[in-house]
Parts: C-alpha cells; structure tokens; sequence
C-alpha cells in the first residue's frame, strides 16, 4: 500500500533558483496544453488533443524538455484529469455550472516520478534535464548535475515512488514524499466490532461493541471553525473595506485572511488526523477487526437548515475523515465498512430492529438527547449504535443485540 508523508527542506539559494525554474517550465506547459485543448479546432487538429496526443507531440517543445520527461507527462496527465473531471460533470450535473480548468498564472507544483529520484539514506537526488541544465550555467552560472535534498525523514523511508516540490518560500520547500509499504493482511470478522457516527458538534461518536462502551472524538472541530470563521470574517472586512477606498473594483483577499485560511485548513487537518489515530490504536488495542461508520454521502445535497447550521453542515470533512480512517485502520489489517444510516437517529435502542416501522423522530427532545419511555440517551451514542445493528441487519438478515447500559454517558476524549 503507498503512504504520503509532507515534511520540509531548507534549501540554498541556488537549489530554490532550481526549483522555481521547474516550477516555471511547468505551469507554462499546462498553459500551452490548456490552450490546444481549448482551441484545438481552429489550430486545425482532426480529434480533441488527449494526454497520450499531447505528451506525444509535444515532447520536443522547449518547456517539455525543461522539464525531466516523466514530470512533463505528469503535467499533461493531471491536466487531463482535470478536464475530465469537468466534462463529467456537465455530463451528471453534479456541480452547477463547473468551471473548466484554469490557466496558470504562477509557478506550480513540480512532479518527480520514480525513475528520476535516487534514494541514498536521508539524501534525495533528483535528475535535471540537459536543456535546463544549459540555461542555468549560461543565465546564472549555476552547473549542477542534480538537484540534492536532505532530510533525516528520507532515511526511514524504502521504495519511494513520487516526489511533490512545491516552491520555496525563504529558502524552505514543502516536499511531499509517496512511498510503498508491505500491505497487512486483512483481519477475520472475530465479532468484536467499532461504530462511528459523525456529526458536526460532536464530531466522532464511537460505540464499541465488546463493553457497549461510547466516547466521543473532535469536540474540538466545531469551535476551530467558529474561531477561524470569525477572524477571516473581521479581517476581510477591513481588507475589503480599504481596497474599496482605494477604488478596486473587486478586492482581493489580504495576506492575513489568506494566512488564516492556511492555519484554519492545517488545524482541521491536524485535529482529524489525531482523530483517526486514536480510533486506529484503540481498535489495535482492543482485539477489532471491523469498524463500521455511517456513510453521509450525499446528505448534504437539498438539505437546507439555516444558514448558520448549512456553514457548519457542508465544511464537515467527512470523505476526509473515511480517507484517513481507511488507511490507519489498513495498516493494522482492520476493515472499514460505510453503512447507510437510514432511520439510525431516530430508532430506539430497545426497537427490535432499525426500520422506519420503529423510528419515533419526537423522541430527539433536545439536540444531544434521545428519550425512549423513562429511558435517556445520547442521541449521537444512539446513532452510533444502530449503525452497527443495520449492518448486522444487512450482512446477517437479523437482528443481533448489544449492550446498552453505557448509551448515556459517553467518555469525551482529548486528542
């Protein structure tokens, strides 16, 4: 299985001049690319110019051959991706009016594929193409041969597949590795079982089959996003409000907010990759071999809840925390099953099994609690529960029941 790890390298002057010419030649190849494809009948071509015509016949041109081959194609082939990605969705209209792919208008991320990294300890060498090398020693009497990287992380690493440069910023590059590792082999069912339910307040609210013990993970998400939202709220304020005195027309977003954006997106990140490394170890931990999570997908589309609930509802990461989940979980051989939640908070513990003949929605009283009779519980234990028994229901075609007795006071876990 490949694994990505982002770190950074503090480079010399000379290196980022290297790095930011490659970044150079690329987005100038994507530019030229985008450009036949946009306009590929009246250049008087017969058939749409796809990645295989293009890395074809454009092998010659000068920004292809400034770049090592295999970097060039990965340029047209993530173009390419791109537009299909578009024309897929005017075909299903998933998106309202998409927007074709754009052209660059800076430096871009620089691609080495595995035939141009050589992997020596925590030392990187990667190949420079002939015509690159011949501008650098005319234009700026640099003559190196390869472009050298350091860092101790490269020496924990084996069979690296791919190298992401993006451009540096004070002599500090953000490099993105792809690697592969031995891929466990996938658990047994043993019985023994972990249900997730993802919400927005409280993010992840697990149940754990063995002891009928639940914990909730990401209280944290909710008050990252209303911090941040606010702060790039206020700032873009007074940014808006100065450029507009100044007369632009259309104002651009300020250093600042920009740099919030950046913090907001690698908090989230952090915090759910904290997330799901606990669940991974827990269920390591605990002998479970399957985790069972609610699938959302699509929930979201033409569900209109106010405004506020609707900012909060479509920036739940939840394809992202699947993403991470699978991954830590596979490492340790354990299962991740998506299983639909339908009628899952709304069905009672006690119910003998989870349909819509048992669902009592008038028994969510409040947001967090869920009373059946004299009996309260969590509402988000409660659907984490059902989870687990509609994927009993589906797999087995009956019902199996678990215990209950920890549904209302579920453990709220740091991370």
């Amino acid at each position: 299985m490949r694994l990505s790890k982002e770190t950074t390298v503090r480079v010399t002057n000379t290196q980022s001049n290297i790095i930011g010419h490659l970044g150079y030649a690329a987005y100038k190849l994507w530019n030229t690319c985008k450009y036949e494809r946009d306009h590929w009948k009246e250049l008087g071509l017969t058939e749409y110019p796809g990645w295989y015509y293009q890395k074809r016949v454009h092998k010659n041109d000068r920004w292809f051959k400034s770049l090592p081959s295999q970097t060039a194609q990965e340029v047209c082939k993530l173009l390419d991706k791109s537009y299909k990605s578009y024309h897929a969705l005017l075909k299903t209209g998933g998106v309202k009016n998409p927007h074709a792919p754009r052209f660059k208008h800076e430096p871009m991320t620089v691609t080495y594929m595995q035939n141009g990294i050589v992997h020596n300890g925590n030392t990187l060498r990667l190949t420079l193409p002939a015509q690159l090398k011949i501008h650098m020693a005319e234009h700026y009497d640099i003559h190196e041969n390869y472009l050298f990287l350091e860092n101790k992380v490269f020496r924990g690493m084996d069979n690296i597949k791919q190298v992401k440069l993006y451009m540096p910023e004070h002599n500090v590059c953000r490099v993105v590795l792809v690697y592969e590792v031995p891929a466990p082999d996938v658990l047994p069912d043993n019985g023994r079982y972990l249900s997730i339910d993802l919400g927005v307040h409280n993010m992840i609210t697990a149940y754990d089959s063995v002891d009928g013990s639940t914990f909730i993970l990401g209280r944290k998400y909710s008050a990252i996003l209303h911090y941040y939202d606010k702060q790039i709220a206020h700032f873009q304020s007074i940014s808006d409000s100065q450029q507009t005195a100044r007369g632009i027309k259309y104002p651009k977003k300020s250093v600042r907010v920009q740099e919030l954006y950046a913090h907001k997106r690698n908090t989230v990140h952090d915090l759910l990759h904290k997330c799901a490394r606990y669940i991974a170890d827990y269920c390591h931990s605990r002998n479970i071999n399957t985790v069972v999570i609610g699938d959302i997908t699509g929930i979201r589309e033409e569900n209109d809840l106010g405004s506020q609930a609707n900012q909060k509802f479509h920036q739940l990461p939840y394809k992202q925390i699947y993403g991470l989940l699978e991954y830590k979980l596979a490492l340790y051989g354990i299962r991740l099953i998506l299983q639909r939640e339908a009628y899952s908070s709304q069905t009672p513990p006690s119910a003998s099994e989870v349909s819509k003949q048992y669902a009592h929605k008038q028994n969510r009283t409040h947001r967090g609690l869920y009373k059946d009779g004299n009996t309260v519980y969590n509402a988000d234990a409660v659907g984490a529960y059902n989870i687990l028994r509609l994927y009993k229901q589906k797999s087995c075609g009956q019902t199996f029941e678990f215990p209950t007795g920890r549904l209302s006071c579920p453990v709220q876990v740091a991370v």
